[in-house]
């Protein structure tokens, strides 16, 4: 496995989800195809966020293909989602584009610890003009 590459998984059900970052290369490939023997359980899904993938390498690519028959995941139950999985995905699976969170009505965006729309993360609940947040900045709405 690259220095460069990390994954983690957890399960939800029987569905497997796998977050991965860094280079995915032939040996990442085989790190994935290794995790899928270990912990996919039969008749669940696979999901694999490619949001943290750096670089598709054509040969990781290949090799995904090339060995899924060899794990028990079949390809109809394999969802990458985010825009990598157009490049590693192997024929049979799908991928998922997942639009990005939007703000919540009512949310200036500026909030240091918003949690509307994942950048930032914070709770609601105190009105400030017309904002949620709880005053911690200026307002030049």
């Amino acid at each position: 496995m690259s220095t460069d590459f990390q994954m983690n998984y957890h399960h939800n059900k029987d569905n497997l989800h796998v977050k991965m970052q860094g280079i995915f290369d032939g040996n990442s490939a085989h790190e994935l195809l290794n995790l899928f023997l270990r912990e996919y359980r039969c008749g669940g899904r696979v999901f694999v966020d490619t949001a943290g993938v750096s670089e598709v390498l054509p040969f990781g690519s290949k090799v995904l293909q090339a060995r899924l028959c060899q794990t028990p995941v079949p390809a109809s139950q394999l969802f990458f989602k985010g825009e990598n999985g157009f490049n590693m995905a192997p024929s049979g699976s799908r991928v998922l584009i997942v639009p990005p969170r939007k703000k919540k009505s009512g949310c200036c965006g500026k909030c240091a610890h918003c949690t509307c729309h994942g950048e930032h993360g914070h709770g609601h609940g105190y009105g400030h003009g017309g904002c949620v947040c709880r005053g911690e900045h200026n307002h030049d709405h």
